[in-house]
C-alpha cells in the first residue's frame, strides 16, 4: 500500500524531553473500591439503574438511557454497590457509583460476540458496541444506531484514526500494537468500516515511525477502502481541527464539531476496544495509560480498572524528593489535577507529574538554558535533553511583535494582533474577520511568546465577551449534520443532585 505523506503549516516538534514513556506496562491490582462517574467519555450522564447493595459483576450495565445521546456505563470490578455519590471533576459535577470489590479479576462476556464477526448482521455488531460502552470513546464517540453520536453510521462519510504522537508524551504504539495486537487492531478497522460502509477510512501516524509505516503498507495492502498516511508529528496534529484538513483537505467547521461534516476521529486504543468488545466479548472497564513526566520514578503504561482512585494509580511511583504538578492527558493543555481522589475514567489516556519549579533566575532570558526549550533555539537545549517543568522563567514583559506564535500557530491565524484588541478592550465583531473563533485552544502562542503574555487567555476571554455580546461563532456556508444534537450537548448545564435524590 503506498504511503501518502502529508503536512500542516505552523505547529511545533517537541523533541528531546525527558520522562519520555518507555515500552514497559505494568498492570495495576484493582483496589478495594472502584467510583464509577455516570458520565464518562463523549455524551450525556446516564442514570443509574442499579440498587444499593446489589451485587455486581465487572462489566454489567449500571448506567444507561437509550433515549438521550449517550452510552452505557459498567461496573468496573466485582463486588457490591456501597453508595450514589455527587463528585466534582474538573469543576463538574457527577454521578458516581461506589462499589466494593471483592478483588477477583473477572468480568462478564457480552452476548454475541464473536471471532467470526463477519458472519454477525450489522445491526448486532452495533448493539455490542454500544453495549460494550466503547460509543463513547474520543472526542465524539463512534455513531450506532443507539443514539451513540449525534449522527448516525450512515452519515459518516470519513473515519480518521491517528497515531501521530505529536504531544510533548505519547503512548507507546509498540505498547498498544505489539504483537498479535496490531492484527486485532486491523480487525477493528474492519469492523468499523462494516458499521459505517459508506465511509473511507484514513490511518495517519507519525513518520517517525518507520517501521510501524512499513508494517500497515504491508498488511493493509489491497484494501481499497483505506488509506495511510505520514504525518510530521508536530503538535497539535492530533487535534481533530489540524488532522482533518492535512487528510480531507477540507475546512474544519470551527465552533462545531468533526461529526457535523460527517467525521468520526478515533485513536488508536479506541478502535482496539472495538475489537475486544465485538471478538472478545470484552466490554470497556480498564484504560492503558502512560506516565510521563520526571516526577515519576520510571515512566511506563499502565493498564488499569476504570473507577480506580489516581492516588491508588500513583502509590509508590512518584519521586520522593521532587515536587510535581499532576496533569491530564496533555502537558500544554491538560487539567491540573488537584485531588487524586478523581477515579479514572474513560476519557484518561495519560498522566503526567512535571517538576514544579517555582524559583525565581535572575535574568533568566541571559541564561545559556543546558535543559530548557526554546522555539527561537537559542538555548543550547536544542542539543541536550529538555526538562519539561512548571516554570515560565520570566515574568510577563512588553509585546515585542517577534511574531513566533503567528509561525506556529496551526489555524493560520495572527494571534498577537487578536491579543492586542483584547488586551485593549476592543471587543467588536473585527475580532471575528481576525479569525478568533478559529483558535483550537491548543496553547501553543503562549508556549512561544518570548515575552511571557497568556496569549491564549486573552483570545479565550475575547471569545466568551464576544458570545456574551450575542456574537456567536458564524455558520459554515455548507450543509452540515446533527447540528441541534452536537449543540444541546455542548450547551447542557451541569445540574448538582441533592443527596437525598441520590441514593433513593
Amino acid at each position: 500500500m503506498k504511503v501518502e505523506k502529508r503536512k500542516f503549516k505552523g505547529g511545533y516538534r517537541f523533541k528531546n524531553f525527558d520522562g519520555q514513556i518507555t515500552d514497559k506496562i505494568d498492570a495495576i491490582d484493582i483496589p478495594e473500591r472502584v467510583v464509577i462517574p455516570l458520565k464518562q467519555g463523549f455524551g450525556n450522564e446516564v442514570p443509574f439503574i442499579s440498587k444499593i447493595g446489589y451485587t455486581v459483576q465487572a462489566g454489567q450495565i449500571i448506567g444507561r438511557d437509550d433515549t438521550s445521546v449517550s452510552s452505557p456505563v459498567h461496573a468496573t470490578a466485582n463486588g457490591v454497590v456501597e453508595k450514589v455519590v455527587t463528585i466534582e471533576v474538573f469543576g463538574c459535577e457527577v454521578q458516581a457509583v461506589v462499589i466494593k470489590s471483592n478483588g477477583t479479576k473477572t468480568w462478564r462476556v457480552l452476548d454475541g460476540a464473536t471471532e467470526n464477526w463477519e458472519e454477525l448482521p450489522t445491526d448486532k455488531i452495533e448493539e455490542i458496541l454500544y453495549l460494550s460502552g466503547v460509543t463513547a470513546l474520543d472526542k465524539e464517540g463512534i455513531p450506532t444506531k443507539f443514539n451513540s453520536s449525534v449522527i448516525t453510521p450512515s452519515d459518516v462519510e470519513n473515519i480518521i484514526v491517528h497515531a501521530v504522537g505529536s504531544e510533548v508524551f505519547n503512548l507507546s504504539l509498540s505498547v498498544l500494537l505489539g504483537g498479535e495486537r496490531v492484527h486485532n487492531f486491523v480487525e477493528g478497522l474492519k469492523i468499523l468500516h462494516k458499521v459505517m460502509p459508506n465511509a473511507k477510512v484514513h490511518l495517519a501516524i507519525g513518520n517517525n515511525e518507520k517501521e510501524w509505516l512499513t508494517t500497515f503498507s504491508k498488511i493493509l495492502d489491497g484494501i481499497d477502502w483505506l488509506r495511510l498516511y505520514a504525518l510530521e508529528p508536530k503538535y497539535p496534529q492530533g487535534y481533530d481541527e489540524v488532522l482533518i484538513p492535512t487528510i480531507l483537505k477540507r475546512e474544519f467547521p470551527h465552533g462545531y464539531c468533526s461529526a457535523n461534516i460527517g467525521a468520526t476521529v478515533l485513536s488508536v486504543q479506541a478502535v482496539l476496544h472495538v475489537y475486544d468488545a465485538v471478538v472478545e466479548g470484552k466490554p470497556l472497564i480498564e484504560r492503558i495509560i502512560g506516565f510521563g513526566g520526571a516526577g515519576f520514578k520510571e515512566n511506563v503504561h499502565a493498564k488499569v480498572r476504570i473507577g480506580t482512585s489516581l492516588d491508588f494509580i500513583l502509590k509508590n511511583r512518584i519521586k520522593d524528593d521532587l515536587e510535581v504538578r499532576y496533569i491530564l492527558n496533555s502537558a500544554l493543555t491538560g487539567d491540573t489535577i488537584t485531588n487524586l481522589s478523581y477515579p479514572l475514567d474513560k476519557s484518561y489516556r495519560m498522566l503526567l507529574a512535571l517538576h514544579e519549579d517555582r524559583k525565581r533566575y535572575f535574568i533568566p532570558f541571559m541564561n545559556p538554558g543546558f535543559n530548557r526549550d526554546s522555539y527561537s533555539r537559542t538555548f543550547l537545549s536544542y542539543i541536550t535533553t529538555k526538562r519539561a517543568e512548571t516554570n515560565v522563567h520570566g515574568e510577563e514583559r512588553p509585546h515585542v511583535s517577534c511574531g513566533f506564535c503567528e509561525e506556529v500557530c496551526p489555524v493560520r491565524i495572527i494571534p498577537h494582533l487578536i491579543y492586542s484588541h483584547v488586551e485593549r478592550g476592543f471587543i467588536e465583531d473585527r475580532l471575528i474577520d481576525f479569525g478568533i473563533y478559529k483558535c483550537i485552544d491548543c496553547n501553543l502562542c503562549n508556549y512561544v511568546c518570548v515575552s511571557k503574555i497568556p496569549i491564549a487567555q486573552y483570545i479565550k476571554e475575547g471569545k466568551d465577551k464576544l458570545i456574551e455580546e450575542g456574537l456567536e461563532p458564524p455558520l459554515p456556508d455548507y450543509d452540515m449534520k446533527g447540528v441541534e444534537e452536537y449543540l444541546s450537548i455542548r450547551e447542557k448545564p451541569v445540574q448538582a443532585k441533592d443527596e437525598e435524590d441520590e441514593t433513593s
